[in-house]
Protein backbone atom coordinates (compact mmCIF):
# COMPACT_ATOMS: atom_id res chain seq x y z
CA UNK A 1 0.00 0.00 0.00
CA UNK A 2 1.01 3.61 -0.54
CA UNK A 3 1.19 6.19 2.22
CA UNK A 4 0.05 9.03 -0.05
CA UNK A 5 -3.47 9.53 -1.38
CA UNK A 6 -4.31 10.26 -5.01
CA UNK A 7 -7.14 12.45 -6.30
CA UNK A 8 -8.02 12.57 -10.00
CA UNK A 9 -9.70 15.68 -11.43
CA UNK A 10 -11.62 15.45 -14.72
CA UNK A 11 -13.04 18.71 -16.16
CA UNK A 12 -15.93 17.99 -18.52
CA UNK A 13 -17.95 19.92 -21.09
CA UNK A 14 -20.32 17.91 -23.31
CA UNK A 15 -18.33 14.69 -22.90
CA UNK A 16 -21.14 12.12 -23.04
CA UNK A 17 -19.34 10.18 -25.78
CA UNK A 18 -16.25 9.45 -23.70
CA UNK A 19 -16.69 10.23 -19.98
CA UNK A 20 -18.16 6.81 -19.17
CA UNK A 21 -15.16 4.82 -20.39
CA UNK A 22 -12.77 7.31 -18.79
CA UNK A 23 -14.40 6.74 -15.40
CA UNK A 24 -14.64 2.98 -15.86
CA UNK A 25 -10.89 2.74 -16.43
CA UNK A 26 -10.19 4.91 -13.38
CA UNK A 27 -12.56 2.86 -11.23
CA UNK A 28 -10.54 -0.27 -12.02
CA UNK A 29 -7.73 1.37 -10.02
CA UNK A 30 -9.63 2.46 -6.91
CA UNK A 31 -7.18 0.54 -4.76
CA UNK A 32 -4.78 3.41 -5.57
CA UNK A 33 -7.21 6.28 -6.24
CA UNK A 34 -8.88 7.95 -3.24
CA UNK A 35 -11.33 10.11 -5.17
CA UNK A 36 -12.34 11.02 -8.71
CA UNK A 37 -13.70 14.55 -9.10
CA UNK A 38 -15.65 15.32 -12.26
CA UNK A 39 -16.32 19.02 -12.79
CA UNK A 40 -19.22 19.58 -15.18
CA UNK A 41 -18.71 22.90 -16.96
CA UNK A 42 -22.26 23.61 -18.23
CA UNK A 43 -22.67 20.45 -20.30
CA UNK A 44 -25.77 20.36 -22.48
CA UNK A 45 -25.65 16.62 -23.20
CA UNK A 46 -25.89 13.57 -20.91
CA UNK A 47 -22.50 14.07 -19.26
CA UNK A 48 -23.99 14.76 -15.83
CA UNK A 49 -26.34 11.77 -15.91
CA UNK A 50 -23.55 9.42 -16.94
CA UNK A 51 -21.30 10.61 -14.13
CA UNK A 52 -24.09 10.37 -11.56
CA UNK A 53 -24.88 6.80 -12.57
CA UNK A 54 -21.23 5.84 -12.14
CA UNK A 55 -21.14 7.68 -8.80
CA UNK A 56 -24.12 5.67 -7.55
CA UNK A 57 -22.01 2.51 -7.89
CA UNK A 58 -18.71 4.10 -6.85
CA UNK A 59 -18.89 6.63 -3.97
CA UNK A 60 -15.30 7.61 -4.74
CA UNK A 61 -16.67 9.61 -7.69
CA UNK A 62 -17.64 13.19 -6.81
CA UNK A 63 -19.77 15.19 -9.23
CA UNK A 64 -19.33 18.98 -9.17
CA UNK A 65 -20.49 21.82 -11.36
CA UNK A 66 -18.69 25.01 -12.39
CA UNK A 67 -20.89 27.63 -14.04
CA UNK A 68 -18.13 29.96 -15.24
CA UNK A 69 -17.40 28.69 -18.72
CA UNK A 70 -13.87 27.65 -19.55
CA UNK A 71 -11.49 24.79 -18.87
CA UNK A 72 -9.35 26.85 -16.50
CA UNK A 73 -12.32 27.53 -14.22
CA UNK A 74 -13.46 23.90 -14.16
CA UNK A 75 -9.87 22.78 -13.60
CA UNK A 76 -9.34 25.20 -10.73
CA UNK A 77 -12.59 24.18 -9.06
CA UNK A 78 -11.58 20.54 -9.17
CA UNK A 79 -8.03 21.07 -8.00
CA UNK A 80 -9.23 23.30 -5.17
CA UNK A 81 -11.67 20.60 -4.04
CA UNK A 82 -9.18 17.73 -4.23
CA UNK A 83 -8.10 16.29 -0.89
CA UNK A 84 -5.33 13.96 -2.05
CA UNK A 85 -1.65 14.42 -1.29
CA UNK A 86 -1.12 13.91 -5.02
CA UNK A 87 -3.58 15.40 -7.52
CA UNK A 88 -3.83 14.24 -11.12
CA UNK A 89 -5.64 16.17 -13.84
CA UNK A 90 -6.72 14.39 -16.97
CA UNK A 91 -9.24 15.01 -19.75
CA UNK A 92 -12.61 13.30 -20.15
CA UNK A 93 -11.36 11.48 -23.26
CA UNK A 94 -8.22 10.20 -21.50
CA UNK A 95 -7.89 6.42 -21.25
CA UNK A 96 -5.49 5.47 -18.47
CA UNK A 97 -3.59 2.15 -18.66
CA UNK A 98 -4.08 -0.46 -15.90
CA UNK A 99 -0.99 0.47 -13.88
CA UNK A 100 -1.30 4.24 -14.24
CA UNK A 101 -2.33 5.18 -10.68
CA UNK A 102 0.13 2.79 -9.04
CA UNK A 103 2.98 4.10 -11.19
CA UNK A 104 2.10 7.70 -10.31
CA UNK A 105 2.00 6.99 -6.57
CA UNK A 106 5.19 4.91 -6.68
CA UNK A 107 7.03 7.76 -8.40
CA UNK A 108 6.13 10.30 -5.74
CA UNK A 109 6.66 7.80 -2.90
CA UNK A 110 10.18 7.14 -4.17
CA UNK A 111 10.88 10.87 -4.45
CA UNK A 112 11.57 11.17 -0.73
CA UNK A 113 13.60 14.35 -1.17
CA UNK A 114 10.76 16.11 -2.99
CA UNK A 115 12.91 16.78 -6.05
CA UNK A 116 9.88 16.82 -8.34
CA UNK A 117 6.95 19.20 -7.87
CA UNK A 118 4.87 17.84 -10.74
CA UNK A 119 4.92 15.18 -13.42
CA UNK A 120 3.36 14.29 -16.74
CA UNK A 121 3.39 11.50 -19.29
CA UNK A 122 2.74 11.10 -22.99
CA UNK A 123 -0.55 10.74 -24.80
CA UNK A 124 -1.11 8.49 -27.81
CA UNK A 125 -4.15 9.14 -30.00
CA UNK A 126 -6.51 6.22 -30.47
CA UNK A 127 -8.98 5.42 -33.29
CA UNK A 128 -6.66 6.76 -35.98
CA UNK A 129 -6.74 5.38 -39.55
CA UNK A 130 -3.02 4.68 -39.49
CA UNK A 131 -3.43 2.71 -36.25
CA UNK A 132 -0.63 1.39 -34.08
CA UNK A 133 1.97 1.62 -36.84
CA UNK A 134 2.25 5.39 -36.46
CA UNK A 135 2.47 5.07 -32.69
CA UNK A 136 5.31 2.58 -32.99
CA UNK A 137 7.14 4.78 -35.48
CA UNK A 138 6.69 7.82 -33.24
CA UNK A 139 8.05 5.86 -30.28
CA UNK A 140 11.17 4.99 -32.26
CA UNK A 141 11.78 8.48 -33.55
CA UNK A 142 10.79 10.66 -30.61
CA UNK A 143 13.63 11.50 -28.18
CA UNK A 144 11.02 11.65 -25.41
CA UNK A 145 9.85 8.14 -26.13
CA UNK A 146 13.16 6.40 -26.79
CA UNK A 147 14.84 4.54 -23.98
CA UNK A 148 18.51 3.68 -24.19
CA UNK A 149 21.12 2.95 -21.51
CA UNK A 150 22.15 6.63 -21.66
CA UNK A 151 18.58 7.97 -21.53
CA UNK A 152 17.21 8.61 -18.02
CA UNK A 153 13.82 7.17 -17.14
CA UNK A 154 12.76 10.56 -15.74
CA UNK A 155 13.45 13.82 -17.52
CA UNK A 156 13.15 17.44 -16.50
CA UNK A 157 10.71 19.30 -18.78
CA UNK A 158 9.47 22.90 -18.74
CA UNK A 159 5.77 22.20 -19.36
CA UNK A 160 3.00 19.79 -18.40
CA UNK A 161 0.56 17.85 -20.57
CA UNK A 162 -3.11 18.45 -19.75
CA UNK A 163 -4.40 14.97 -20.56
CA UNK A 164 -1.92 13.34 -18.19
CA UNK A 165 -0.54 15.63 -15.49
CA UNK A 166 0.07 15.18 -11.78
CA UNK A 167 0.95 17.68 -9.06
CA UNK A 168 1.72 17.53 -5.40
CA UNK A 169 -1.00 19.19 -3.34
CA UNK A 170 1.50 21.77 -2.13
CA UNK A 171 2.56 22.49 -5.72
CA UNK A 172 -0.98 23.46 -6.65
CA UNK A 173 -1.19 25.75 -3.63
CA UNK A 174 2.11 27.36 -4.65
CA UNK A 175 1.02 28.14 -8.21
CA UNK A 176 -2.73 28.64 -7.63
CA UNK A 177 -2.64 32.43 -7.62
CA UNK A 178 -0.18 32.61 -10.50
CA UNK A 179 -1.87 30.51 -13.17
CA UNK A 180 -3.51 32.40 -15.99
CA UNK A 181 -7.29 32.45 -16.40
CA UNK A 182 -7.03 33.45 -20.05
CA UNK A 183 -8.71 31.10 -22.51
CA UNK A 184 -6.40 32.04 -25.39
CA UNK A 185 -3.34 30.31 -23.91
CA UNK A 186 -2.45 26.66 -23.33
CA UNK A 187 -3.40 26.15 -19.69
CA UNK A 188 -1.19 23.08 -19.24
CA UNK A 189 1.89 24.83 -20.66
CA UNK A 190 1.08 27.79 -18.41
CA UNK A 191 0.89 25.51 -15.35
CA UNK A 192 4.22 23.86 -16.11
CA UNK A 193 5.94 27.21 -16.51
CA UNK A 194 4.36 28.42 -13.27
CA UNK A 195 5.81 25.36 -11.51
CA UNK A 196 9.27 26.32 -12.76
CA UNK A 197 8.81 29.95 -11.80
CA UNK A 198 8.01 28.96 -8.22
CA UNK A 199 11.21 26.90 -8.00
CA UNK A 200 9.72 23.50 -8.80
CA UNK A 201 10.63 20.89 -11.40
CA UNK A 202 8.40 18.97 -13.80
CA UNK A 203 9.18 15.30 -14.40
CA UNK A 204 8.42 13.59 -17.68
CA UNK A 205 7.58 9.91 -17.15
CA UNK A 206 7.58 7.74 -20.30
CA UNK A 207 6.03 4.93 -18.24
CA UNK A 208 2.58 6.55 -17.84
CA UNK A 209 1.46 6.96 -21.45
CA UNK A 210 -2.33 7.35 -21.79
CA UNK A 211 -4.73 7.14 -24.70
CA UNK A 212 -6.25 10.40 -25.95
CA UNK A 213 -8.91 11.22 -28.50
CA UNK A 214 -7.77 12.50 -31.91
CA UNK A 215 -10.78 14.87 -32.05
CA UNK A 216 -8.60 18.01 -32.11
CA UNK A 217 -6.91 16.53 -35.17
CA UNK A 218 -10.29 16.60 -36.94
CA UNK A 219 -10.51 20.40 -36.70
CA UNK A 220 -10.46 22.45 -39.89
CA UNK A 221 -7.32 24.38 -40.77
CA UNK A 222 -8.51 27.77 -39.54
CA UNK A 223 -9.63 26.37 -36.19
CA UNK A 224 -6.45 24.32 -35.77
CA UNK A 225 -4.11 27.23 -36.51
CA UNK A 226 -6.07 29.43 -34.12
CA UNK A 227 -5.73 26.72 -31.48
CA UNK A 228 -1.98 26.26 -32.04
CA UNK A 229 -1.43 30.03 -31.81
CA UNK A 230 -2.05 29.57 -28.09
CA UNK A 231 1.46 28.13 -27.74
CA UNK A 232 3.56 31.20 -28.67
CA UNK A 233 1.01 33.35 -26.82
CA UNK A 234 1.57 31.30 -23.66
CA UNK A 235 5.34 31.55 -23.99
CA UNK A 236 5.08 35.32 -24.45
CA UNK A 237 2.94 35.51 -21.32
CA UNK A 238 5.87 34.00 -19.41
CA UNK A 239 8.48 36.17 -21.18
CA UNK A 240 10.05 33.18 -22.94
CA UNK A 241 10.68 35.36 -25.97
CA UNK A 242 13.11 33.16 -27.88
CA UNK A 243 10.93 30.09 -27.42
CA UNK A 244 7.87 32.08 -28.49
CA UNK A 245 9.64 33.21 -31.65
CA UNK A 246 10.68 29.66 -32.46
CA UNK A 247 7.15 28.37 -31.86
CA UNK A 248 5.64 31.09 -34.04
CA UNK A 249 8.07 30.85 -36.95
CA UNK A 250 8.99 27.15 -36.94
CA UNK A 251 6.84 24.88 -34.81
CA UNK A 252 3.34 26.17 -35.53
CA UNK A 253 3.88 26.34 -39.33
CA UNK A 254 5.38 22.83 -39.38
CA UNK A 255 2.58 21.35 -37.29
CA UNK A 256 -0.01 23.11 -39.44
CA UNK A 257 1.41 21.54 -42.60
CA UNK A 258 1.35 18.13 -40.91
CA UNK A 259 -2.24 18.77 -39.85
CA UNK A 260 -3.30 19.59 -43.39
CA UNK A 261 -1.87 16.29 -44.61
CA UNK A 262 -3.40 14.10 -41.93
CA UNK A 263 -6.75 15.92 -41.94
CA UNK A 264 -7.69 14.43 -45.31
CA UNK A 265 -6.98 10.91 -44.11
CA UNK A 266 -8.70 11.36 -40.74
CA UNK A 267 -11.87 12.85 -42.23
CA UNK A 268 -12.09 10.19 -44.91
CA UNK A 269 -11.80 7.42 -42.31
CA UNK A 270 -14.85 5.80 -40.72
CA UNK A 271 -13.66 4.34 -37.41
CA UNK A 272 -16.84 2.29 -37.00
CA UNK A 273 -16.34 0.37 -40.25
CA UNK A 274 -12.57 0.74 -40.57
CA UNK A 275 -12.93 1.94 -44.15
CA UNK A 276 -12.15 5.09 -46.12
CA UNK A 277 -14.68 7.14 -48.09
CA UNK A 278 -13.91 10.24 -50.18
CA UNK A 279 -17.33 11.59 -49.21
CA UNK A 280 -16.13 11.88 -45.62
CA UNK A 281 -13.66 14.59 -46.58
CA UNK A 282 -16.47 16.85 -47.80
CA UNK A 283 -18.96 16.08 -45.04
CA UNK A 284 -19.70 19.19 -42.90
CA UNK A 285 -18.01 19.10 -39.50
CA UNK A 286 -18.36 21.17 -36.36
CA UNK A 287 -14.93 22.09 -35.03
CA UNK A 288 -14.27 21.47 -31.36
CA UNK A 289 -14.66 24.61 -29.25
CA UNK A 290 -11.66 26.27 -27.67
CA UNK A 291 -11.16 24.99 -24.11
Amino acid sequence: MFSRSLSVVVPAFDEADCIGLCLDLLCEQLDCITEIIVVDNNSTDDTGDIVKRRAADHPEIRYMTETQQGLVFARNAGLDAASGDIVARIDADTRVPPDWAATVLAFFEDDIDGAWAAACGRGEAYDLPYGDAAARLKSRLSPLARRTPSTPEVRDVPVLYGSNMILRQETWKAIRDGVSLRRDVFEDVDMGLCVQETGGRNAFLPSITVGVSPRRMESGMRSFVRYMACLPRTLLLHRRYSLALGALTLYVPAVSVLHACRLIMIRAYDKDTGTFSPAGVLRPRVDRAMP
